[in-house]
């Protein structure tokens, strides 16, 4: 499965990865996960927090495109 809000897509800290499955192991809780190519253990909060991060860079870029832009026709 992958982990994925609109176009951005978590992965694997160890091995970039983006394919994980549900760890099956009796005392684990339902929310770990495992990266299917490197065997890393996550959870489903940490791949989230992973795409809220992304998200905000993302808009902090857009932002600063736009405030240039903003600039550059004023000047004009």
């Amino acid at each position: 499965m992958r982990v994925c809000v609109g176009h951005i897509s978590a992965h694997c800290d160890n091995c970039g990865g983006q394919d994980f499955q549900p760890l099956h192991a009796e005392s684990s809780p339902a929310h770990e996960l495992v990266c299917f190519t490197c065997g890393a253990r996550t959870t489903r909060r940490a791949l989230l927090m992973q795409i809220a991060n992304e998200t905000v860079k993302h808009a902090e870029t857009f932002i600063e495109i736009s405030k240039k832009a903003r600039g550059q026709l004023r000047k004009r």
